[in-house]
């Protein structure tokens, strides 16, 4: 029974490293189409399409609530002794480096992830990136390519968006609504201690990252799908799942090397 079990931890580690590496080729020969991006056009406007305009109602529901309940504990950790401009930018910098960035990752991972992992799961198991072949097209510039690159470039358009919606949301609820504190405090707040490299961090890197990731793995795990309409749903699990474990674990190695 033991050495059974020793054979199953075997073949699971041959399978990520095996995953680590084809994964990493998908990404080398994803920048070698770069070149034809511009044949592939049509392809890269559907897909920034999908990866904003379409995911900008969950963004804007994520946004407000991440502002809102950063501002709730903030008011909660409050006490006479901390002055609370103290607290706003406590709030501001947890909410624009860390809470935003990486929980609308998460979400977008869920429900981009997923999407990108069965759509081309269907088109693998319906022969139809065989055809592309056939017609003498690429299947990675013409599936993986458009799709990484409308992640790099819009999820950074989309996290600033978020951390805007944040920040004014919290802005409503403390100055506005529960007039906990004032407007001069909450500006005081956010200059306090502030560097561009924080905002950089917090709206550009991480999420290039992180949406190059999301289109990646999603694309990788639609490729390899096998068996049918039920390997059509393992792989999109799959690639939640994968998506979601590594942001985790790249946003941590990020915080520590960059910070």
């Amino acid at each position: 029974m033991s050495q059974e079990r020793y054979i199953r931890l075997g073949e699971k580690g041959i399978y990520f490293f095996t995953a680590v590496y084809e994964i990493s080729a998908l990404f080398v020969a994803t920048i070698r189409s770069l070149g034809s991006i511009w044949f592939y056009r049509r392809q890269l406007i559907e897909q920034l399409y999908s990866f904003s305009v379409k995911t900008l109602p969950i963004t804007s529901v994520i946004a407000v609530f991440v502002g809102l309940g950063a501002t709730v504990q903030g008011v909660y950790q409050t006490t006479s002794l901390l002055p609370r401009y103290v607290v706003i930018n406590t709030i501001f910098k947890s909410s624009i480096i860390e809470l935003c960035p990486i929980i609308l990752s998460l979400v977008l991972a869920g429900k981009l992830g997923a999407s990108l992992a069965a759509e081309i799961g269907s088109m693998k198991i319906s022969e139809q990136v065989e055809a592309l072949e056939t017609m003498s097209l690429d299947p990675v510039g013409f599936l993986v390519m458009p799709r990484v690159v409308a992640g790099l470039i819009m999820l950074p358009i989309m996290t600033i968006f978020a951390n805007f919606l944040a920040m004014f949301s919290s802005f409503f609820v403390s100055c506005v609504i529960s007039d906990w504190t004032t407007t001069q405090e909450f500006v005081d707040g956010m200059k306090m201690g502030y560097k561009n490299f924080e905002m950089v961090f917090g709206n550009v890197l991480k999420p290039v990252a992180f949406g190059v990731l999301i289109a990646l793995v999603g694309s990788y795990f639609g490729l390899k799908t096998t068996g049918g309409a039920r390997g059509v749903g393992d792989s999109s699990t799959k690639a939640v799942v994968v998506s979601a474990v590594a942001i985790v674990i790249i946003d941590y190695y990020f915080g520590k090397l960059l910070l």
